[in-house]
């Protein structure tokens, strides 16, 4: 476990190291979106490739699998790093991890240069960007799966059929079909534990605020306002502590260091080749070698195996809480369904306020059992802006949680705090892009709601 921990340690040190030369924070999105047909069906993988040309042709340098010479991606550069876009869990499901940029008000610019860049690539191909947290059509299944190494042991590990059929494939599938906006801010090793703890207590009111997910399978989904979040409960079934809030308020970074540690290992890389991990109950186990010291490869060969301290950094993207210490040593805020495309700017804003704000924002959550914390993501998950839980109405939190990230984006002396009203709106109105999106697609039927919410 010290091991483990000091690879925190370092990493924070290396990570300000880098980040010296630059004054203040800095912010990354990951942008999520559905890539559909104009009939609301998922893209064929031509399409994808062909995303990857025109973007070439504007510019960016396209990005070869170095084994199939076939396009993966693109980038192009950026102030503080590049922009990448990828295919993620499904080929249907197009990333951009875009440049970071020091404020809110060039991220906003970024958006809308990628928006536009989007929307001519879309005039032009008969295809949509969706604006949304879900495939409103396509059905989950390994049809979908983008042909990644880090996609071999999924079912070997967390194998489940509680929702897609087997013979369609196994529940990880389901992340083929959902978008999320996930959001990186700079942080140093003495915040990052409380920043770990305020985004995670949040996490049911911002849920309340965020959900988007809930047209799915030509339908408005009844279970659900935010799908998307309940895909990891619906996967990992008896490991759902693996995501979503984690079992407890974290102390320090030894303690979050020793929560890690105590997950299931699932592969580790040498070289080219990955190697799973099926034999060892915990990362501990495997990394202090109290286990058979055997790893398997994809045709299910025992392979003798050493652990590295890259495996460390590895295993930290092998658990999905709603809020974690990223591999590159940021708070990354995961839960937020994609957006509307003129209010996604809200994520990156109300993640940057809280943790501008954190002693204020710990402070406010310590009057609060964990417990109920937990409780309120899931009724959050469900009923939004109406969840409950033993009296405690999340409207309440979300009230305080914006007033606090209000408070901290001030602080900044930018202007920033103007991206909150979009979030204010939607809580004197009661109502969030998931309660939008049914209206719509109740009233007006799915064509409309597709023409709704794409780019």
């Amino acid at each position: 476990m010290k091991e483990i921990t000091e690879y925190y340690r370092q990493g924070f040190q290396k990570a300000i190291n880098k980040r010296k030369n630059f004054n203040g924070r800095r912010i990354g999105s990951e942008l999520k979106f559905p890539f559909v047909k104009e009939n609301g069906y998922a893209v064929e993988r031509n399409d994808v490739d062909a995303l990857w040309h025109y973007l070439g042709t504007k510019g960016w340098k396209v990005i070869t699998d170095p084994t199939t010479g076939q396009r993966v991606g693109a980038e192009t550069p950026g102030e503080l790093n590049d922009t990448v876009a990828r295919a993620e869990t499904g080929h249907c499901l197009i990333e951009f991890s875009l440049a970071h940029t020091g404020n809110l008000h060039d991220l906003q610019k970024i958006y809308d240069e990628l928006r536009s860049s989007l929307a001519s690539f879309s005039d032009g191909s008969n295809t949509y960007f969706l604006a949304a947290g879900m495939h409103p059509l396509e059905k989950a299944g390994k049809h979908l799966l983008t042909k990644k190494s880090r996609n071999l042991f999924w079912d070997k590990i967390f194998g489940s059929n509680r929702i897609v059929p087997p013979e369609e494939g196994s529940d990880v599938h389901l992340f083929a079909l959902s978008a999320a906006h996930q959001v990186h801010i700079d942080v140093g090793q003495d915040e990052s534990v409380d920043a770990v703890n305020v985004l995670n207590g949040f996490a049911g009111a911002q849920i309340a605020l965020t959900a988007n997910s809930n047209i799915w399978q030509n339908t408005v989904a009844e279970q659900a306002q935010c799908l998307g979040e309940l895909f990891w409960d619906w996967w990992l079934g008896d490991q759902r502590d693996r995501a979503g809030v984690p079992e407890r308020r974290f102390a320090s970074l030894d303690d979050y260091a020793d929560c890690i540690g105590n997950f299931s290992p699932v592969f580790v890389r040498r070289g080219d080749e990955v190697i799973g991990l099926p034999d060892y109950k915990t990362f501990k186990e495997y990394y202090t070698g109290n286990g058979s010291g055997k790893g398997e490869n994809a045709d299910g060969e025992k392979i003798d195996l050493e652990p590295h301290p890259d495996d460390i950094s590895l295993h930290n993207t092998f658990f999905w809480h709603d809020a974690r210490i990223s591999r590159y040593f940021t708070i990354e805020n995961r839960l937020n369904d994609q957006q509307p495309y003129t209010e996604m700017i809200v994520i990156p804003a109300l993640t940057l306020g809280l943790i501008e704000n954190l002693k204020e924002g710990s402070e406010y959550l310590r009057q609060f059992d964990w417990d109920t914390i937990r409780a309120m993501r899931d009724n959050a998950i469900h009923y939004g802006l109406d969840a409950s839980v033993d009296g405690i109405h999340v409207s309440d939190l979300c009230k305080n949680m914006l007033d606090i990230a209000k408070r901290g984006l001030g602080r900044r002396g930018l202007g920033e705090e103007k991206y909150l009203d979009v979030l204010y709106d939607r809580l004197a109105r009661n109502e969030n892009p998931a309660t939008k999106a049914a209206e719509l697609f109740k009233t007006k039927g799915l064509d409309s709601y597709i023409q709704g919410v794409r780019i």
